[in-house]
């Protein structure tokens, strides 16, 4: 099964990747974000070997993921794991990755920060996804950044 990609204009040029096994975390994310911007495709897969397969399955020409958001725990495959099969792969090295989790364990921060990955814990309210897309947001490098808010509807 490929993974599904959001695009709201045919001009977006931003991908995010998200690897989820929650059907219902993917579409609020792919929802916010698509609120948020109209310069930004969503990539979304169902566990950590979907996610691989996508990167894996990338060329040289192909546009890259501008941030990665992993779930931890999914089944098979989990986010833990996932990025640290990423970062063992240079291809990827400038490539913002954050761990967004139910998980507020200081381990798993530790984990996150080892592998230089940011890490937001998932919101109890829908009306905080907002705020989470901005914190996303920061983790990219400042070229996106303005590239993604100079499209805000």
């Amino acid at each position: 099964m490929w993974p599904t990609i959001m695009t709201k204009f045919a001009t977006s040029r931003n991908i995010v990747l998200y690897a989820d096994d929650d059907r219902d975390d993917l579409d609020l994310v792919t929802e916010s974000f698509t609120q948020y911007s109209n310069n930004v495709e969503v990539v979304t897969v169902s566990d950590g070997n979907e996610a691989l397969a996508y990167l894996q399955s990338l060329r040289k020409n192909d546009r890259f993921p501008c941030l990665i958001l992993l779930d931890i725990n999914m089944p098979e495959l989990n986010g833990k794991e996932l990025l640290k099969k990423i970062r063992a792969n240079s291809q990827f090295d400038s490539v913002p990755i954050v761990l967004f989790t139910t998980s507020s364990l200081p381990q798993d921060q530790g984990f996150a920060k080892k592998y230089n990955a940011g890490f937001i814990t998932k919101p109890l309210e829908v009306s905080q996804m907002k705020e989470i897309i901005e914190l996303f947001i920061d983790h990219c490098t400042d070229d996106i950044k303005k590239n993604i808010r100079r499209y805000l509807p």
